[in-house]
């Protein structure tokens, strides 16, 4: 059984034209009895909703709406699905061979290995036919023997059309090359609007040597237009960074642990790099994460254990580095959370995914604001599923042309997923029959509720737990065999705790 939640946003009617194409974010990883994930939405509905997922969205996370923030389809680089959360007519199979077999053939648990290894764009044809097609740019991984190692020798699209099965769309075009050559870098994928405010720049770079590939996507093709050599590796094993463009296209960045940050001066009209600056932030680990402010001066370095905050605008940018925060030990409940890639949402805000799996998301409130007055929180974004390290939608910046790239007036409901101080619960023993214990770390000392939910999503039990106690007993009598989840929450209906549990 597949399960997601999703998740509302309030934004105001001042921008109700805007391009909404990012405004739904599919995550969510798939563990042994978990089938779903998370919806997270940027939208004016105001309601929490539960329904299904057609696979795992844990790793090569991508998905995209139409213009008002209707969602599309989603990937996980092993296959596309509907709106429908049904796989799409001949959506199955994408990036097929033996390395699809080996990560993707067992129901799609958690997706095509990597991250931004996967983009989905709409065609610029759109614009003038009035058609509904969307490209789905993306990276096959090759097994090599002799010795062993893993080769990306080719860049693939794939077509969606829109207007087949009454709007729920067809894969009419699947896996086909764009372009081959010695291996591509893993990840890395991004997309930058052209000049001209119609085509799409999306960058490649060749893995092992300092070769960067201009790839333009018109209304008439996709394809190689040009190369620059320019430096970095990008070394098989080292691929676990992140490629991103500055709001407004005038900055391409790009963050690994080896090669560390690289920040190009980008031209829209001809795709050229110049300029080269570059950071080194310390100890980074080897999942990290890079993004930018709504207005494009400050970029944000997750680099696992630490965050940095550099100022694009300063003269000298490696100067300009600030250590933002430290990663606070916090753990959910055993996974240590960590900081990795990193997205900017249509709230003007920034999210992290955590680099292993784990509930929460750290989030950067102000990101317009230099050093620690950006408001950084870890761990705030409740997740009612799990999510994983690779499990963070990878988009473009689709309204860099518009007059506002994102809505800071956009706020987060419902009470119920707000996110307080957490506290420490163990639950035993687990699987449970007929009564169960949570242990705290400390006595209760202030009003708390708990929440149980079956795999449904429906709340199947409620209570408040007694104060000045370390150990509570609850009657799980009576309860069907399953999954559940239970949420503990304080007087405000803030979430203080969650965790899973079976009942046999």
């Amino acid at each position: 059984m597949k399960r997601l939640i999703i998740i509302y946003f309030v934004i105001s009617s001042s921008l109700s034209a805007q391009n909404k194409m990012d405004y739904k974010w599919v995550m969510g990883l798939n563990l042994v009895d978990i089938r779903g994930g998370d919806i997270i939405g940027f939208d004016n509905r105001r309601s929490i909703d539960t329904g299904f997922l057609a696979f795992a969205m844990g790793r090569n996370c991508v998905n995209i709406c139409d213009k008002y923030g209707n969602l599309l389809m989603y990937s996980n680089g092993c296959a596309i699905a509907d709106r429908t959360h049904h796989i799409m007519e001949n959506g199955d199979s994408i990036n097929y061979g033996a390395y699809w077999d080996k990560h993707c053939a067992d129901k799609y648990i958690s997706g095509y290995p990597g991250s931004q290894n996967t983009i989905i764009l709409p065609d610029p044809n759109n614009m003038e036919s009035g058609n509904n097609g969307y490209y789905m740019i993306h990276k096959r991984t090759e097994i090599k023997k002799n010795p062993w190692h893993l080769s990306t020798p080719e860049l693939y699209y794939s077509y969606i059309d829109m207007d087949a099965n009454t709007g729920n769309g067809k894969v009419i075009k699947k896996n086909i090359s764009i372009f081959k050559t010695k291996s591509l870098a893993i990840g890395y994928m991004t997309a930058c609007k052209h000049a001209n405010g119609r085509d799409w720049w999306i960058m490649q770079i060749e893995k092992d040597t300092n070769i960067y590939f201009k790839v333009l996507l018109t209304k008439d093709t996709i394809m190689v237009v040009d190369s620059q050599s320019l430096v970095g590796t990008f070394p098989e094993g080292y691929s676990r960074g992140q490629a991103v463009f500055t709001p407004d296209g005038s900055k391409w960045i790009v963050f690994n642990e080896v090669d560390k940050v690289f920040i190009y001066d980008f031209d829209r009209e001809t795709g050229e790099l110049s300029n080269l600056k570059r950071v080194n932030p310390q100890d980074s680990g080897k999942f990290v994460g890079v993004a930018v402010s709504p207005n494009s001066r400050f970029a944000y370095l997750s680099a696992k254990y630490d965050l940095y905050q550099i100022d694009l605008w300063a003269d000298d940018i490696e100067s300009s580095l600030v250590h933002i925060d430290k990663i606070d030990g916090f753990r959910d409940p055993t996974w240590p959370s960590t900081f990795s890639l990193a997205q900017l949402g249509p709230d003007c805000k920034i999210y992290i995914v955590n680099g292993g799996t784990n509930n929460y998301l750290h989030v950067i409130n102000k990101p317009n604001e230099k050093g620690k007055a950006c408001d950084f929180q870890q761990h705030s974004f409740y997740l009612p599923n799990r999510n994983y390290n690779g499990s963070l939608p990878n988009f473009p910046h689709f309204r860099i042309d518009e007059d506002q790239i994102c809505d800071s007036s956009l706020t987060m409901i419902p009470r119920a997923f707000w996110v307080a101080d957490k506290i420490d619960v163990s639950i035993y023993p687990n699987p449970v029959r007929d009564n169960m214990t949570l242990r705290f770390s400390s006595p209760v000392t202030k009003e708390m509720s708990y929440t149980l939910y079956d795999i449904q999503g429906r709340k199947v039990k409620i209570g408040r737990l007694p104060m000045l106690k370390e150990e509570v007993n609850i009657d799980m009598g009576y309860k069907k065999a399953g999954l559940y989840m239970l949420q503990i929450t304080g007087d405000r209906g803030e979430i203080l705790w969650g965790g899973k549990l079976v009942v046999e």
